[in-house]
C-alpha cells in the first residue's frame, strides 16, 4: 500500500538506488565503490530530485524492503491530477492523495514490501488536455542475486513458445478451423493452445526454480493474424498459422493510439490482466520476462500498414535475397518491411509501441527478432529512448550489471552477430558460433572437443572487444551474448545426435556446457531439458511434455536441473575466467574462477577417463567419483 510520508524504519541495506552501483571490480566497468557513511543518502529521510527524464524531475531511495519514490514535474503549464494514471506494476493508486499540486510533486513510499520488482509509472495530462510523455522508476527489491544484486551475467534463461509450452486455460484456444484457418492441414502449424496462464502455472510449480532459471524469454505477446499465412518459400504452396506471433497486426498500439483494437495482445496467449499476472509472478521469485519483439515487418492485416503504406518498401522476396536485400525485403508476400531509414514518422511511431510494452507490463529487456533485417537509424533511436525512459535507475548505461539495465539481445545471423554489440545498439546477441561450434564438438561430433576448447575460452570474452565488421566497428566492453545449442529455427539438438548415431548423453554433455559457459547468457529452449525431437520448422516446435517421461527423458531433464541450480549457485560459473586444466582430442577439463569460488568441469567424448579434482571437490551432476570421468559423460566439480 502506499503510505504518507513518515519514518521509514532502518533497515540493512546493501545498497540504496538513489546512490552509485555496486558493481563487479573483475568487470572493470569504472563504476563508483558501493555507498558508505555519509556519502550514502538516509532511507529514513526524504529526497530532492536530482534525475530528469522528460518533463519530470525524480529522486528514488530503496532499503531491502522499501522504497520511496519523489518525482516533480517541471514542464509547461500544470497537471491535472484527476486526468492522471499513476501505477505500481499492475495496481492502479489515487494519484490524488500523493501529489503536491503547489509543488507539482509526487511522493511514493512503500515499506515492508517483499522481494520483487516494483516500478512506477506516471502517465500524466495538463489542465490544458496536454499528454505529458510518461514517467517510468523501475526498482528492483530485496537482497541477493535474484533480485537487487542482479547482474545480466547472472542470467540463465529458458525459451518458451508460448503456444506451445502449457495450455492452462482451454477457453482462449483458436479454432482451427474458423475463417480460413481450415486451410492450415499440418497440425504442426497450427494453434495448438499454449498461453500466459500455462507459462504462470508452471512458474507457481517452481518448474523453472528446478532448473536454476531466473529469466523466460517468451513469443510476442502483440496481436497476430487469426488468419493462414503463405509460406516463406517462394515455392512452398502449404498454408502455416502464426501461432509463433512473428505476423503482427498491432504493432504501433500505445495507451494513446489503440489504432482500432480492443487489445494490442495476443488473445489466444490470454488477456491483459493474465500477462500482466505472469510478469508479477516471475518478479516475485525474481525472475526476469523478456518478450520477443518483432518490428521488422507487420502482417498484411496491421492497421499500421493500412493507414501508412508508405512506410513499407514494396514487395522483394526475402527467399533467395536475404543477405543481398537484407533491409528492404518481405519475409512473405503478406509481410510488408518496415522502410525505417526513409521514414522517421514510422520509426516513432514503433518506438512508443515498444515503450508502451516495457512501460504497460513491466518487462525487463526484449529478444530483438530479425535485428540484421532492419535499418541501423531504427536500432540506435530503440537504444536512445530505452535508456531515456526505461533505464531511468540505471546509473551507467554502458554495462548490463545493474538490476534495472534493460538487456537487449538480437538475432542476426548469417555472420552479422558481432555488428549490432554497440553501446548505442544492444548488449548482445544470439550467438550463432557458438552454436556451430557446440553442435560440431558435442551433438554431430564432427569436431574435436580439443577445437572447441580453442574456441570456447576466447570465445567468453570475444565481443568485449570492438572489431570491425561489415565497415562498422562491432563489439565494446558492455557486451553479454546468448549462448545456444538449439532453438525455434534450429534442427532439435537431440535429433542432431540421433542423426549421426548418438543418443541423449550427447544431449546432456550439450547442457552441461551451455550451463558452465561463463559470462554470457545461456538460452535454453525449451524441450531441451527433456530431450525433444523434430526436424526443421514446423516439426521443431513441439509442445512441451512434463509427464510420462522416458528413462532417457528424466535423466536428462535431471541433468539440466542440477547443471542450472549449479550454476545459479556458483558465480564462478556465470561471471567467472575459464582456463583449460587438461585437453585432449576427445577429452577436456577446464577449471572456472570468481574471487573465491572454484568449480571443475570435465566432458568426456572419449571412453572412461582417469581424472580427479583437488580434494574437497565433488561433482555436482553425479556422474564421476574415485577418480573417473565415464564415457560420454561430464562432471561439475565443486567444493563440499
Amino acid at each position: 500500500m502506499i503510505r504518507p510520508l513518515g519514518a521509514l524504519p532502518v533497515l540493512l541495506a546493501a545498497l540504496l538506488a538513489g546512490c552509485p552501483g555496486s558493481q563487479d571490480p573483475n568487470f572493470d566497468d569504472g563504476a563508483d565503490a558501493p555507498c558508505e557513511g555519509e556519502d550514502c543518502p538516509d532511507p529514513t529521510e526524504s529526497c530532492t530530485p536530482d534525475t530528469t527524464a522528460g518533463a519530470f524531475e525524480f529522486c528514488w531511495r530503496q532499503t531491502e524492503d522499501a522504497y520511496l519514490v519523489v518525482a516533480t514535474y517541471t514542464g509547461a503549464g500544470e497537471l491535472d491530477v484527476g486526468a492522471t494514471q499513476l501505477r505500481i506494476n499492475a495496481e492502479e493508486l489515487d494519484a490524488s492523495t500523493v501529489f503536491d499540486a503547489a509543488t507539482q510533486t509526487f511522493t511514493i513510499r512503500e515499506e515492508g514490501v517483499a522481494p520483487s520488482k516494483y516500478s512506477v509509472l506516471v502517465r500524466a495530462k495538463t489542465t490544458t488536455g496536454t499528454d505529458v510523455r510518461p514517467l517510468f522508476v523501475p526498482m528492483w527489491i530485496g537482497p541477493g542475486v535474484r533480485y537487487a544484486d542482479f547482474t545480466w551475467h547472472d542470467s540463465i534463461l529458458y525459451q518458451i513458445f508460448t503456444d506451445r509450452f502449457a495450455d492452462g486455460d482451454p477457453s482462449n484456444n483458436l479454432d482451427n478451423s474458423q475463417d480460413d484457418l481450415d486451410r492450415v492441414t499440418d497440425p504442426r502449424s497450427q494453434w495448438q493452445g499454449g498461453d500466459f496462464a500455462g507459462i504462470t502455472q508452471k512458474i507457481r510449480e517452481g518448474y523453472f526454480d528446478e532448473l536454476g532459471v531466473n529469466t523466460l524469454w517468451i513469443s510476442s505477446p502483440i496481436l497476430n493474424s487469426h488468419r493462414s499465412q503463405p509460406a516463406v518459400s517462394t515455392t512452398d504452396t502449404q498454408r502455416y498459422a502464426s501461432y509463433h506471433a512473428y505476423h503482427p497486426i498491432a504493432t504501433g498500439y500505445t495507451h494513446l493510439e489503440n489504432l482500432g483494437y480492443a487489445t494490442a495482445i495476443e488473445t489466444a496467449f490470454g488477456t491483459e490482466a493474465e500477462l500482466h499476472e505472469l510478469i508479477d509472478e516471475a518478479h516475485t521469485r525474481g525472475m526476469r520476462v523478456i518478450p520477443d519483439f518483432v518490428t521488422n515487418h507487420v502482417q498484411r492485416e496491421a492497421q499500421i500498414y493500412q493507414r501508412h503504406p508508405e512506410w513499407f518498401f514494396g514487395y522483394n522476396p526475402c527467399d533467395g535475397n536475404w543477405d543481398a536485400r537484407r533491409l528492404d525485403c518481405w519475409f512473405t508476400t503478406d509481410m510488408p518491411d518496415f522502410d525505417y531509414g526513409g521514414h522517421p514518422a514510422a520509426v516513432e511511431a514503433v518506438v512508443d509501441h515498444a515503450l508502451w510494452i516495457v512501460q504497460e507490463f513491466n518487462f525487463d529487456g526484449f529478444r530483438a527478432d530479425a535485428l540484421k533485417h532492419m535499418d541501423d537509424a531504427f536500432v540506435r533511436a530503440l537504444k536512445t529512448a530505452i535508456v531515456e525512459e526505461v533505464e531511468t535507475t540505471v546509473r551507467d548505461h554502458s554495462f548490463a550489471l545493474e538490476p534495472t539495465a534493460f538487456y537487449m539481445v538480437g538475432e542476426s545471423l548469417g555472420g552479422w552477430a558481432r555488428y549490432h554489440v554497440r553501446p548505442d545498439m544492444v548488449q548482445g546477441q544470439v550467438d550463432e558460433e557458438y552454436y556451430n561450434k557446440t553442435k560440431a564438438a558435442l551433438l554431430t561430433f564432427d569436431m574435436s572437443v580439443r577445437q572447441l576448447a580453442e574456441f570456447a575460452i576466447p570465445n567468453d570474452t570475444a565481443y568485449t572487444q570492438s572489431r570491425e565488421t561489415f565497415g562498422q566497428q562491432g563489439g565494446y566492453a558492455g557486451a553479454i551474448m546468448g549462448n545456444f545449442f538449439g532453438n525455434h529455427d534450429q534442427v532439435r539438438a537431440l535429433t542432431e545426435s540421433f542423426n549421426r548415431g548418438g543418443g541423449y548423453e550427447r544431449l546432456r554433455l550439450a547442457q552441461t556446457f551451455l550451463m558452465t559457459s561463463p559470462r554470457n547468457i545461456p538460452m535454453l529452449y525449451q524441450g531441451d531439458d527433456i530431450g525433444t525431437t523434430g526436424n526443421q520448422d514446423p516439426d521443431n516446435r513441439k509442445m512441451q511434455r512434463f509427464t510420462g517421461l522416458t528413462t532417457e527423458e528424466q535423466r536428462s531433464l535431471d541433468n539440466a536441473r542440477k547443471a542450472g541450480t549449479l550454476r545459479a549457485a556458483h558465480a564462478a560459473l556465470r561471471r567467472g575466467t575459464r582456463t583449460t586444466v587438461l585437453v585432449e582430442d576427445w577429452f577436456w577439463v577446464y577449471k572456472l574462477t570468481y574471487e573465491d569460488d572454484e568449480v571443475y568441469v570435465a566432458i568426456n567424448r572419449d571412453a572412461n577417463k582417469t581424472w580427479a579434482p583437488p580434494a574437497g571437490f565433488t561433482d555436482g551432476l553425479g556422474n564421476c567419483s574415485g577418480g573417473t570421468v565415464p564415457v560420454l559423460s561430464s562432471c561439475i566439480f565443486v567444493k563440499q
